[in-house]
């Protein structure tokens, strides 16, 4: 009964689909439509970072381990000061959709500048430098854009299904990170088929691959409509103002923010950015420590150096294996058994490198798992972490996001540049002191969360009730929470 006469609420009318045809008004969006649109920004955003992220890997190997080196740590550098200060008032002026557009077309010249290397050596440096500055720009807003659209399409795809919004989040952020990782996997399964298949210009045709790969995709993007608004917000917007999508409206109201440190605001008013912060800084940390020792001394020097591209394959498979699954454990058991269990993932990682040394760690039944192992936290990482920062910070989220990403990109400078200088152990104990305050900082973000909700919880049920005593007397009822207000109610009050 209930929920047939929500499906019917849902369903606009003929009239009222017919009057919006006549008044050139935009038709409510369905739950396919949305989740499509979705599907294919996170389609082409996976191709064209797969193909970074692939370089990065092959960086100190193909180019040196000084150019690959130092070239990393002026990414992340780059990419830790765009998120900090530049990023959410670029993706308020330009939308999540066009923040996303051009940061594509940014890292195509960070993956074509190995292919330009490669061609010209005399230009190695500059060339793979410079390409990494303008990489490390553009994924400074890239991901504060992704983590925007992201919470906008969760939000309208919770809205058409009548859902709650923790729901989707969770459930995007598997198919997200499913996209993302697969096509990681794929790409980077390549770069071990061409190296070992193909002569001298191995690395020139590689190069090529992925800077066609990324220039179609970066086309590919601009070629998807973004996202369309809430229906609430265009119903209660005037006439004609409708350029906003993206939820921009629905987020931050259409008023660009004059400050350029969002990010830095928020986390000086709101605790749980400094509470969630160690959760960020562990992965980065992480990441360096699998880069840096991991990949580049202990695999190196046991197995050879051929090995490290089926072993980080193997991170990347699990990852995509494990990520739907972990979506679903999220949204039935809660996101915080995910988060959780992810850091206690990583904590055995790092106990395992303290516990055994590097000859009873280089086999490849002990190698497997531990790979394993980190593909299961990197996808806790890539999915339910995101889904909860954008449920952790529904008002803010474009902040939320570039907080993120620059804590988690500033762990990931200090420890390329740091870790070359100190031991093994020396590593393994900052990793799990890390990750150790991490489990206490989420403990408490979560407690912080839940006493911030149960005073809106209460409203919420409140609400029926008080507006049904004030608009008694005009038969009408009152439909404010844009998670439940129907489309053709949005249509009527826009008429």
């Amino acid at each position: 009964g209930a929920a047939k006469r929500r499906r019917q609420a849902r369903k606009p009318d003929g009239a009222a689909m017919s009057d919006a045809r006549g008044h050139g008004q935009r038709l409510p969006p369905t739950a396919g439509s949305v989740l499509s649109n979705f599907m294919l920004v996170s389609l082409f955003f996976s191709l064209n970072h797969g193909c970074v992220t692939s370089c990065l890997a092959l960086a100190s190997s193909q180019l040196g381990p000084a150019l690959g080196g130092y070239s990393a740590g002026v990414l992340y550098l780059c990419y830790t000061l765009t998120a900090l200060l530049f990023a959410p008032g670029i993706v308020t002026r330009l939308g999540a959709k066009g923040s996303l557009n051009w940061g594509l077309v940014l890292y195509c010249a960070y993956v074509g500048s190995y292919a330009l290397a490669v061609i010209v050596p005399a230009l190695r440096w500059p060339a793979v430098i410079v390409g990494a500055a303008l990489g490390g720009l553009a994924a400074g807003w890239l991901w504060t854009a992704q983590g925007g659209y992201f919470a906008a399409a969760a939000e309208l795809y919770a809205h058409v299904l009548q859902i709650e919004p923790e729901l989707t989040t969770s459930f995007l952020s598997g198919v997200f990170a499913t996209l993302y990782l697969g096509l990681e996997l794929g790409l980077k399964l390549i770069s071990s088929y061409v190296l070992a298949r193909s002569s001298g210009d191995a690395s020139l045709k590689l190069f090529a691959i992925y800077t066609a790969v990324a220039v179609f995709s970066a086309l590919g993007i601009f070629c998807v409509s973004p996202i369309p608004p809430h229906p609430l917000i265009s119903a209660e917007s005037p006439s004609g103002d409708e350029t906003q999508t993206d939820g921009e409206r629905f987020h931050d109201g259409g008023r660009p923010q004059p400050k350029l440190l969002q990010a830095v605001d928020l986390m000086r008013k709101e605790p749980k950015v400094l509470l969630l912060a160690p959760i960020n800084t562990s992965f980065g940390f992480m990441a360096s420590l699998m880069n840096f020792y991991v990949n580049g001394v202990l695999v190196k020097q046991t197995l050879g150096a051929p090995s490290i591209g089926l072993l980080t394959s193997v991170i990347s498979g699990v990852a995509t294996v494990v990520s739907l699954p972990l979506s679903w454990l999220a949204a039935r058991a809660g996101k915080s058994v995910v988060i959780l269990l992810g850091a206690l993932v990583f904590l055995g990682e790092v106990v395992v490198l303290l516990t055994y040394t590097p000859e009873q760690l280089g086999h490849w039944r002990v190698l497997l798992p531990f790979y394993a192992a980190h593909g299961v936290g990197r996808a806790v990482w890539e999915g339910p972490n995101r889904a909860l920062t954008a449920d952790f910070f529904s008002g803010n989220r474009e902040a939320a996001f570039a907080n993120m990403i620059m804590q988690n990109g500033l762990a990931s400078t200090i420890g390329y540049f740091v870790f070359p200088w100190i031991s093994p152990r020396a590593m393994g104990c900052v990793c799990a002191a890390n990750l150790v305050l991490s489990i206490f900082g989420y403990l408490a973000a979560a407690l912080r969360h839940r006493r911030e909700r149960s005073p809106n919880a209460r409203a919420a049920l409140e609400e029926p009730f008080l507006s049904n005593e004030h608009g008694a007397g005009s038969g009408t009822a009152r439909s404010d929470s844009p998670s439940y207000a129907t489309a053709s109610e949005s249509m009527e009050r826009k008429d």
